[in-house]
């Protein structure tokens, strides 16, 4: 492709007439001849401006379009010199050499079609070492990776021809949507339960793109699911590492390190995660949890409240509200959360036998008695939820059905000790 050199100083010499031109022709032409087609480029197109006419520089345009990998104005540049000069077999040899060339780009993606992928990544490589700037080839080839499946090398090809022609959108949408898709794939294992094939994908995922936050946050999901604390919280590092303020990585991170029994970190993942979205449901929720879990009841309450600001439904908030205000000697406030709790789940035994519990203390039986009924109905012959229902059948007068309740709770060997207790109250 470079054996032109006398064909255009013949040229130059006989166009005498385009003046300067023909010297700053030479000098783009020098450039071409060093592979600084950018700066050829620079110079040989306002020739062609100038003078479009100028069989030798229109060819020479040609060429600098072809070597810049732009195949389309390569094509209408050369076609225009040989109209401007027909007797130049010189540029009739070029466009043949481009038709070749053109024909082998048909030829692979022919082969891609057909699935013959080993036949068209040798094809392509071959127009790469023939053009080194057709971005196309370098793209077209990473696609072909992907269907080998090695994502590295396909990584590394679509991404040279991102970096060769970065105002090429089309590319960037290509690629990302190729990544997408693989997550897709990866996440459809992952509600499967088809937790190595998930995996499998997510790495492919990340071979791909290295900066996309969500193979790592998917992986660190399964890890945590798996009982891989320590993975779990190694990707979800790796994802906030990518996004910092991927609430979804933070509560990963924070669960994992609950787990690891790191609860000054989780604490902090989660409070980090309510610091970039105040309103994130699962942060607050965790908080509360961890505070009520360690009797910090300061910090505890206004966190459930939060939960429950956000979302006014959420019933294990008024569940743990409930014991708090019972730990605390607050049996009104108490009341108001268990019966909130139960209004939202009519199931939880647990809310009932304390709504149970906090009624008894406040002498409001008959309310103590439906509760411990309640509780008994989901969970039958419960020694806690009889030993309440005995206290309130006492508190209304009722000795014998007291008694009864207490020695059905007596037959629990943990609770036997309180009931013979309690019983000895209505002899």
């Amino acid at each position: 492709m470079k054996q032109v050199l006398t064909g255009l100083m013949v040229l130059l010499v006989a166009t005498m007439a385009f003046g300067q031109g023909a010297d700053q022709l030479i000098n783009a032409y020098d450039l071409f001849q060093k592979g600084e087609y950018k700066a050829a480029y620079d110079v040989c197109k306002p020739i062609v401006d100038a003078n479009p006419d100028y069989a030798g520089a229109v060819f020479l345009l040609g060429r600098i379009f072809y070597e810049m990998g732009d195949l389309d104005n390569a094509k209408i540049y050369v076609d225009k010199s040989i109209e401007l000069d027909r007797a130049n077999t010189e540029y009739r040899e070029v466009r043949n050499t481009m038709a070749a060339f053109i024909s082998k780009l048909s030829d692979a993606s022919r082969l891609v079609t057909s699935a013959d992928y080993e036949g068209a990544k040798k094809l392509y490589l071959e127009i790469i070492s023939e053009n080194k700037n057709f971005a196309e080839a370098y793209f077209s080839l990473g696609v072909v990776f992907v269907r080998l499946q090695d994502y590295s090398k396909a990584a590394e090809y679509m991404n040279k021809a991102i970096q060769m022609m970065p105002s090429e959108e089309r590319y960037q949408r290509q690629f990302q949507s190729l990544v997408s898709q693989v997550l897709a794939e990866g996440t459809q294992l992952m509600q499967r339960k088809n937790y190595p094939g998930a995996l499998e994908k997510f790495q492919q995922a990340a071979s791909l793109d290295s900066n996309d936050y969500r193979s790592y946050y998917f992986t660190a999901v399964i890890n945590l699911d798996e009982k891989n604390y320590v993975k779990a919280f190694e990707f979800s590092n790796r994802c906030i590492e990518k996004k910092p303020d991927y609430t979804k990585a933070l509560l990963v991170m924070g669960k994992s390190q609950l787990k690891l029994n790191n609860v000054p970190e989780a604490l902090k993942a989660f409070e980090n995660a309510t610091i970039i979205d105040p309103q994130y449901l699962d942060g607050w929720i965790n908080i509360g949890q961890i505070y009520y879990l360690s009797k910090d009841y300061t910090n505890a309450i206004p966190a459930l409240n939060k939960v429950i600001e956000i979302n006014v439904n959420y019933e294990t908030a008024y569940e743990m509200l409930g014991a708090i205000y019972i730990e605390m000697n607050n049996y009104k406030d108490a009341v108001t959360a268990l019966s909130k709790a139960v209004q939202l789940d009519p199931k939880s035994t647990t809310s009932w036998l304390r709504l149970a519990t906090v009624q008894n203390k406040l002498g409001q039986c008959e309310d103590a008695k439906v509760s411990a009924n309640n509780a008994l109905k989901l969970k039958i012959n419960w020694a806690p939820a009889l030993i309440e229902l005995g206290i309130a059948e006492r508190c209304i007068g009722n000795k014998s059905a007291a008694k009864q309740a207490f020695q059905l709770a007596g037959k629990d060997l943990k609770w036997k000790k309180v009931a013979e207790f309690e019983l000895k109250t209505v002899q």
